[in-house]
């Protein structure tokens, strides 16, 4: 054999070993780099290395060979990013063959960990474990022998290979729940990156020193995976969105182009499933992504859209796509997502109630995730086998297949998988009845934590979603059980618990100056995050929602959910921090009993009450839905509210119909007897019979923000039966309302976080703002219609003047209305200065969505201004989220907000709106309306617009607002009953409240 064959192919050692073969080595056929034929080439013995047909290559063959082995290798690679696992397997398969004939164990390496990557993409975990631990071994062996012969530069060769290894170990320990293991091997990948880049120039090829920056940028992937698998899912998707803005950088970088797109691909997938998590619209990115591929590439994204698709209506049509989907996948090898296909086709089915047929298709994907050894794969099949069970009342089979979900959860580590699993057990006991004291122990916990959860998430549409899919079914279980175990005082706290929501936060915006640029980062520590920019909207902006702070029932008791909220953390990882307990009893004024009534929404909506008298008694009741539905219904026909593609006039006109004065005594008996407890009602006359009328402060759920709590009738007699329309009247035997017995206030969740209010000084009144680009006989044109020196609400203005100064600062009333230059940075002006109110009168709406973020005034701000709405043509609406994180952090402590359904915080799907804005900004007080306000022209005299902004300064302005709005609704519920004309119609005032803030502030 001739010296020259033995070494074709690499660069010789310049010396011969000079130590004994390693022991690692010993026994090994395969040393790597042609180290047998380097042994002979020293003149070693080379029956201790071993020989290998490499050695007997002359040049040019082993030179074809490696030429054939790199156009495998790139065939591969092309293969496996079209996502045809056949063909790549087939393809690498042969790129071993070379790596054995050549003896090269860089090529085996390479072949290995790809193939690694391959079988992970298919589902196929248990190969692609495999592989990549074989790497991870051979790359020990390897480095052994290179070090004996010191051959230092061919370690560069292989250092690729044990980094796509480790990444996909990094994917397995992710899956497996095992997210301590997966840090600490991105850690070791980071810390052996900057090891390269600190070497010597020249001492690595520069795809190893990733001058681009492309392999972070993966590495930050798998950061958001491992986010994800903890429930972080808020810092995922803030994640995703910044590695998708860098990768947009590197799109056009020749060498890299393939390598980004692929990343792009993980991410855009990663965020439509966070994205469909969070109750947003995912579709966009996984048509994005079909659109990009062809084949099996693109039927994975194709399945993610069929499911959309389902939940649209269209199940048929979403079956036949995903069908379609699994035979191109299996075509291709891709058993992992054939088993996710066959998953989300049985999930279908059983949402359809066609159980068997679910059942088929959970066995067939249950098969695939064995053969894979996809140990999460399995738990999601017991999870599905056991909504089969249950759904067929195979009570004990469903057992057996919640115990093993929730083992293989409590063994990944993951706590959301143990909230999902345990949520499961409960559900299918709760179904079963059997034992319900100990579902109360399983599912209670579930329900704090999974409440808990929600708030983890930055987006509203996000924490929308999981309240609607999580938490909020959870909620609805654990209150249908309590009421069937009778536990009136956890029924009650929890109720508390739901209505104790929190206010957002983040960093502050400045409201003057230049608009920002919208930016997804996290900020630096100390600076602002700029989270405006014109065309963007709050919902897509990071605003996390508070959790419920820490509660206390009485002075003399604690909360019994403090034992299960500690045993909810234990289970699921919560993080609470210490804070002092929020007092959530009835506070009277001397000789006053106070009431609070709240309400909360779980599938049925639940009551409890509480009195300063005795604030440890409890007092709680369920109200059905249907009762609600019905409640709501005759809301809708009476409020001025539009409807959707309702005119305003055609709304004004149907209230005025609904509130003749027949068919609004029916509108208060109905709600009466849907809504108020009789245990209340005897205790509220009762108090009132005392001398002093007692304060009833009500905090609403969603479903029935809308209740004009003052006007409702109080029954004599509760029916026996459920009433037709029209016999309401049989449980009446006079026209008693809570206005006649008791002051009525809306009630600020215990959670608002209330800075103390500004100084005294001047009133600030903000009326009828002019709206850049809107005429005064548009949508957000006048809502005062023409004032001149003569008109109610300018002689009420001009005496305002004639007791002290006002601001803006003005010589007239007249100046206080129409302007134009009342806008963000005059209010943020003016409430820099004390002052004792502010008054505002003008158009409020819900300019985005459904969430209190958006609801938004109308001033006179133009497009330019930044903020957080999209602009309206020239003008750019005042956000709840512009007030809650610009300069304007303090609010006079008593605040008028009158406009268009104003209190429309409490009616949304997250109420922290501009009404809850105010407070947590210092208001106590905040007068504001409940629906929709006609303007003055809907009546043929007088001036109901006027009087009502006059009653309600007039009460801001007086010792007891509340008392004295309510007096002013007194006087006008009797000139109602006397027969008197629209203009003192309850459209006008029944709609007007006062949200009176608890007495604490933090």
């Amino acid at each position: 054999m001739r010296s020259s064959d033995m070494l074709v192919g690499l660069p010789a050692p310049s010396e011969p070993p000079d130590r004994p073969l390693p022991g690692e080595l010993a026994g090994s056929c395969s040393h790597g780099y042609n180290c047998r034929c380097v042994a002979r080439h020293f003149g070693l013995d080379p029956a201790s290395y071993g020989e290998v047909p490499a050695c007997a290559l002359s040049e040019g063959e082993y030179r074809q060979l490696l030429i054939e082995a790199s156009q495998v290798q790139d065939q591969a690679k092309q293969l496996s990013a079209q996502r045809d696992a056949v063909g790549a397997h087939r393809a690498y398969g042969r790129m071993r063959e070379i790596a054995r004939e050549l003896d090269r164990t860089d090529l085996e390496l390479a072949a290995l960990s790809d193939l690694a990557v391959v079988c992970y993409a298919a589902g196929d975990l248990r190969n692609a474990r495999q592989c990549a631990e074989a790497v991870l071994k051979a790359f020990e062996i390897t480095v052994a022998a290179i070090v004996h012969f010191g051959q230092y530069a061919e370690l560069r060769m292989i250092e690729g290979s044990r980094e796509v290894a480790d990444r996909v170990l990094v994917n397995l320990s992710i899956e497996e729940g095992n997210t301590a293991r997966a840090r600490e091997l991105i850690a070791g990948q980071r810390a052996r990156a900057a090891f390269r880049k600190a070497a010597e120039p020249g001492q690595y090829p520069p795809e190893l020193l990733d001058p681009h920056g492309a392999d972070e940028l993966e590495l930050r992937i798998l950061d958001v995976r491992v986010l994800i698998a903890d429930g972080e899912l808020s810092a995922a998707r803030t994640a995703l969105d910044s590695i998708l803005d860098a990768l947009s950088r590197l799109a056009g970088i020749g060498g890299i182009r393939d390598q980004v797109a692929g990343l792009e691909a993980m991410a855009l997938a990663e965020r439509g499933r966070i994205r469909r998590a969070g109750g947003e619209d995912a579709d966009a990115d996984f048509l994005r992504l079909s659109a990009r591929h062809d084949g099996p590439a693109a039927a994975k994204f194709d399945i993610e859209v069929a499911e959309a698709r389902a939940v649209s209506g269209d199940l048929p049509g979403a079956i036949e796509a995903i069908v379609a989907a699994r035979d191109r996948l299996g075509a291709a090898g891709l058993s992992g997502d054939v088993a996710d296909a066959s998953h989300a086709l049985g999930f279908l089915l059983l949402l359809h109630g066609h159980v068997p047929q679910a059942r088929e298709q959970f066995v067939h994907a249950g098969q695939l995730w064995k053969a894979n050894g996809d140990t999460a794969g399995l738990r999601r099949l017991d999870v599905a086998l056991a909504r089969c069970d249950a759904a067929e009342e195979r009570w004990e089979s469903a057992y057996a297949h919640t115990a093993r979900a929730r083992e293989s959860a409590a063994a990944s580590g993951e706590r959301l998988e143990c909230l999902r699993a345990d949520f499961l057990a409960a559900t299918v006991r709760y179904a079963h009845g059997q034992d319900l004291p100990a579902v109360l122990d399983l599912l209670l916990p579930v329900a704090l934590a999974a409440e808990d959860y929600r708030f983890r998430f930055d987006s509203a549409a996000a924490r929308t979603a999981w309240a609607s899919g999580v938490s909020g079914p959870a909620n609805a279980l654990l209150m249908g059980l309590l009421t069937q175990l009778g536990e009136k005082r956890l029924i009650a706290e929890m109720i508390e618990r739901t209505c104790a929501v929190g206010s957002f936060s983040g960093a502050s915006i400045d409201l003057s100056g230049v608009v920002p640029s919208l930016s997804m980062t996290e900020p630096a520590a100390g600076e602002r995050l700029p989270l405006a920019a014109l065309g963007a909207v709050t919902a897509s902006l990071p605003l996390r929602l508070a959790p419920p702070p820490d509660l206390r029932w009485s002075p003399s008791s604690a909360m019994e959910l403090d034992r299960w909220l500690a045993l909810a953390a234990e289970r699921y990882g919560l993080r609470r921090e210490p804070a002092e307990p929020v007092p959530t009893w009835p506070v009277a004024e001397d000789g006053r009993e106070t009431f609070v009534l709240r309400y909360a929404d779980a599938g049925h909506t639940y009551l409890s009450w509480r009195s300063s008298a005795d604030p440890d008694t409890v007092h709680s009741h369920p109200i059905d839905a249907r009762l609600v539905g019905t409640a709501r219904e005759f809301l809708a026909e009476a409020s001025p509210t539009p409807h959707e593609g309702e005119s305003v006039a055609d709304a004004v006109g149907r209230a005025f119909a609904a509130f003749s004065p027949a068919g609004e005594q029916r509108l208060a008996r109905s709600l009466a007897l849907n809504l108020l407890p009789a245990d209340l009602i005897t205790r509220l006359r009762a108090a009132s019979s005392t001398g002093r009328r007692p304060l009833l402060r009500v905090q609403p759920s969603p479903s029935l923000a809308a209740v004009p709590w003052g006007l409702l009738a109080l029954p004599d007699r509760r029916p026996d039966r459920v009433l037709s329309p029209g016999e309401e009247g049989g449980c009446f035997d006079g026209d008693e309302r809570i206005l006649d017995i008791a002051d009525v206030s809306l009630l600020a969740p215990a959670g608002i976080a209330r800075v103390s209010p500004a100084s005294d000084g001047p009133p600030v009144y903000l009326l009828d703002p002019r709206i850049p680009g809107q005429s005064a006989f548009g949508e957000l044109g006048s809502v005062l219609g023409k004032q001149d020196v003569s008109s109610p609400l300018i002689r009420h203005l001009d005496a305002r003047l004639a007791e002290g100064p006002v601001r803006p600062e003005v010589t007239r009333g007249l100046d206080l209305v129409r302007r134009t230059d009342t806008d963000r940075r005059l209010l943020a002006d003016l409430l820099k200065e004390p002052c004792s109110r502010l008054v505002f009168a003008g158009h409020v709406s819900v300019v985005s969505g459904a969430h209190g973020a958006q609801t938004a005034l109308h001033l006179s701000c133009p497009a330019g201004l930044p903020g957080t709405a999209a602009p309206i043509g020239a003008h750019r609406p005042f956000t709840a989220a512009d007030l809650a994180l610009s300069e304007v952090d303090t609010m006079p402590a008593r605040v008028a907000l009158i406009g268009c359904a104003s209190a429309s915080d409490f009616g949304l799907a997250e109420p922290f709106g501009m009404l809850l804005a105010a407070v947590a900004a210092g208001a106590s007080v905040v007068a504001a309306t409940v629906w929709a306000l006609p303007t003055s022209a809907a009546a043929a005299s007088g001036d109901p617009m006027a009087d009502l902004i006059i009653a309600a300064d007039t009460a801001l302005a007086g010792a007891d607002p509340v008392g004295s709005l309510c007096d002013w609704q007194r006087d006008r519920l009797a000139r109602w009953r006397a027969g008197g004309g629209p203009e003192v119609s309850p459209v006008f005032w029944a709609g007007l409240t006062c949200l009176d803030a608890q007495t604490w502030v933090r």
